[in-house]
Protein backbone atom coordinates (compact mmCIF):
# COMPACT_ATOMS: atom_id res chain seq x y z
CA UNK A 1 0.00 0.00 0.00
CA UNK A 2 1.24 3.40 -1.26
CA UNK A 3 2.17 5.51 1.43
CA UNK A 4 0.14 8.84 1.64
CA UNK A 5 1.59 12.19 0.74
CA UNK A 6 0.49 13.46 4.31
CA UNK A 7 1.98 10.62 6.09
CA UNK A 8 5.42 11.66 3.66
CA UNK A 9 4.99 15.14 4.95
CA UNK A 10 4.90 13.99 8.09
CA UNK A 11 7.57 11.55 8.28
CA UNK A 12 10.28 14.26 7.02
CA UNK A 13 9.42 16.64 9.43
CA UNK A 14 10.02 13.89 12.22
CA UNK A 15 13.25 13.08 10.26
CA UNK A 16 14.39 17.06 10.12
CA UNK A 17 13.54 17.55 13.62
CA UNK A 18 15.46 14.28 14.86
CA UNK A 19 18.28 15.61 12.67
CA UNK A 20 18.63 18.66 13.79
CA UNK A 21 18.28 17.47 17.56
CA UNK A 22 20.91 15.19 16.77
CA UNK A 23 23.44 18.26 15.68
CA UNK A 24 22.38 20.51 18.80
CA UNK A 25 23.19 17.24 21.39
CA UNK A 26 26.42 17.18 19.83
CA UNK A 27 27.47 20.88 19.60
CA UNK A 28 26.37 20.92 23.04
CA UNK A 29 28.17 17.90 24.14
CA UNK A 30 31.57 19.64 21.95
CA UNK A 31 31.19 22.51 23.73
CA UNK A 32 31.28 20.91 27.08
CA UNK A 33 27.97 21.43 27.91
CA UNK A 34 27.77 18.07 30.28
CA UNK A 35 30.95 18.86 32.23
CA UNK A 36 30.06 19.13 35.92
CA UNK A 37 30.73 22.65 38.11
CA UNK A 38 34.40 20.98 40.07
CA UNK A 39 34.17 22.78 43.53
CA UNK A 40 36.73 22.73 46.02
CA UNK A 41 37.92 24.41 49.41
CA UNK A 42 40.92 26.75 49.74
CA UNK A 43 42.48 27.85 52.86
CA UNK A 44 44.64 31.10 53.60
CA UNK A 45 43.84 32.97 49.89
CA UNK A 46 45.31 37.01 49.37
CA UNK A 47 44.58 38.33 46.36
CA UNK A 48 45.56 42.13 45.17
CA UNK A 49 43.64 43.31 41.91
CA UNK A 50 44.83 46.38 40.09
CA UNK A 51 41.88 47.86 38.35
CA UNK A 52 38.49 50.45 38.64
CA UNK A 53 34.73 50.04 40.53
CA UNK A 54 32.22 50.38 37.49
CA UNK A 55 28.40 50.95 38.39
CA UNK A 56 24.95 49.92 36.25
CA UNK A 57 24.60 47.18 34.37
CA UNK A 58 26.68 44.17 33.53
CA UNK A 59 27.06 44.72 30.45
CA UNK A 60 27.25 48.61 30.43
CA UNK A 61 29.41 50.56 27.25
CA UNK A 62 31.67 51.43 30.50
CA UNK A 63 32.00 48.48 31.74
CA UNK A 64 32.69 47.25 28.18
CA UNK A 65 35.39 49.33 27.26
CA UNK A 66 37.45 48.81 30.74
CA UNK A 67 37.21 44.99 29.79
CA UNK A 68 38.78 45.79 26.95
CA UNK A 69 41.52 48.12 28.58
CA UNK A 70 42.38 45.38 31.07
CA UNK A 71 42.51 43.13 28.06
CA UNK A 72 45.02 45.11 26.18
CA UNK A 73 47.18 45.78 29.74
CA UNK A 74 47.93 41.97 29.73
CA UNK A 75 48.09 41.51 25.86
CA UNK A 76 50.85 44.22 25.93
CA UNK A 77 52.58 43.27 29.27
CA UNK A 78 52.19 46.12 30.83
CA UNK A 79 50.55 43.77 34.02
CA UNK A 80 51.02 40.62 34.89
CA UNK A 81 47.97 38.36 36.03
CA UNK A 82 44.19 37.59 35.23
CA UNK A 83 41.29 38.98 33.84
CA UNK A 84 39.28 39.05 37.32
CA UNK A 85 35.63 40.44 38.29
CA UNK A 86 33.86 41.15 41.79
CA UNK A 87 31.02 40.95 42.02
CA UNK A 88 29.19 42.76 44.54
CA UNK A 89 26.02 41.63 46.35
CA UNK A 90 24.95 44.24 48.47
CA UNK A 91 23.43 46.63 46.19
CA UNK A 92 19.70 47.35 46.05
CA UNK A 93 18.84 44.63 42.83
CA UNK A 94 21.16 42.02 45.06
CA UNK A 95 24.23 42.19 42.07
CA UNK A 96 21.97 42.75 39.41
CA UNK A 97 22.87 46.50 38.26
CA UNK A 98 24.91 47.11 41.31
CA UNK A 99 28.42 47.31 41.64
CA UNK A 100 31.77 45.39 40.42
CA UNK A 101 35.21 45.78 40.56
CA UNK A 102 36.98 44.91 37.14
CA UNK A 103 40.67 44.90 37.14
CA UNK A 104 43.48 41.99 37.18
CA UNK A 105 44.07 39.47 39.98
CA UNK A 106 48.35 40.53 39.97
CA UNK A 107 50.52 37.83 39.86
CA UNK A 108 53.23 39.66 41.04
CA UNK A 109 53.37 41.20 44.44
CA UNK A 110 55.22 44.62 43.40
CA UNK A 111 53.59 45.44 39.98
CA UNK A 112 53.69 48.99 38.56
CA UNK A 113 49.69 50.23 38.71
CA UNK A 114 49.06 52.66 36.23
CA UNK A 115 47.31 55.88 37.49
CA UNK A 116 43.84 56.21 37.87
CA UNK A 117 43.47 52.21 38.93
CA UNK A 118 43.13 51.53 42.12
CA UNK A 119 43.83 48.13 44.69
CA UNK A 120 41.59 45.83 45.87
CA UNK A 121 43.31 43.29 48.42
CA UNK A 122 41.12 40.24 49.53
CA UNK A 123 42.17 38.09 52.16
CA UNK A 124 40.13 35.12 53.41
CA UNK A 125 40.86 32.10 55.39
CA UNK A 126 38.70 30.07 53.57
CA UNK A 127 37.73 30.01 50.57
CA UNK A 128 35.01 28.16 48.03
CA UNK A 129 35.53 27.76 44.48
CA UNK A 130 33.65 26.58 41.22
CA UNK A 131 35.98 25.52 38.24
CA UNK A 132 33.44 26.17 34.84
CA UNK A 133 35.80 24.67 31.99
CA UNK A 134 32.93 24.65 29.39
CA UNK A 135 32.62 26.98 26.54
CA UNK A 136 30.71 30.20 27.70
CA UNK A 137 27.30 29.54 25.72
CA UNK A 138 26.75 26.46 27.52
CA UNK A 139 27.87 27.67 31.50
CA UNK A 140 25.36 27.98 33.71
CA UNK A 141 24.16 31.07 35.04
CA UNK A 142 25.94 32.47 37.98
CA UNK A 143 23.06 32.22 40.34
CA UNK A 144 23.74 28.63 39.69
CA UNK A 145 27.03 28.71 40.75
CA UNK A 146 26.48 30.89 43.48
CA UNK A 147 24.00 28.74 44.92
CA UNK A 148 25.88 25.66 44.63
CA UNK A 149 28.83 27.21 46.49
CA UNK A 150 26.72 28.26 49.35
CA UNK A 151 25.39 25.19 49.76
CA UNK A 152 28.87 23.53 49.86
CA UNK A 153 29.29 26.32 52.73
CA UNK A 154 26.55 26.09 54.34
CA UNK A 155 27.03 22.27 54.71
CA UNK A 156 30.36 23.65 56.56
CA UNK A 157 28.59 25.56 58.72
CA UNK A 158 30.70 28.61 57.20
CA UNK A 159 28.78 31.80 56.28
CA UNK A 160 29.84 33.69 52.85
CA UNK A 161 30.66 37.28 51.81
CA UNK A 162 28.70 39.31 50.15
CA UNK A 163 30.88 39.57 47.03
CA UNK A 164 31.91 36.94 44.56
CA UNK A 165 35.66 36.94 42.53
CA UNK A 166 35.42 35.36 38.69
CA UNK A 167 38.91 34.57 37.14
CA UNK A 168 38.57 34.63 33.55
CA UNK A 169 41.02 32.65 31.64
CA UNK A 170 42.00 32.93 28.03
CA UNK A 171 40.81 29.48 27.01
CA UNK A 172 37.34 30.57 28.50
CA UNK A 173 37.92 28.88 31.52
CA UNK A 174 36.37 30.87 34.82
CA UNK A 175 36.79 30.15 38.38
CA UNK A 176 34.08 31.56 40.55
CA UNK A 177 35.12 31.90 44.27
CA UNK A 178 33.22 33.13 47.17
CA UNK A 179 34.68 34.03 50.62
CA UNK A 180 34.29 33.04 54.08
CA UNK A 181 33.47 36.05 56.79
Amino acid sequence: MPISTRTKKYTYWLASFMALFVILLAAYYHLGGFQKIQTAISKNNKYSLAGKEVHGKPTSKEERSLFGEMKGLIANGALKGTLSIVNYKDGPLGGDGGRRFVGILLEDDISMVPSGFSVLEIESETTFQAALIMHPLVMPNTQKVEAMLKLLADKRGVQLRDYTLEKLYGDNSVIVEMFAR
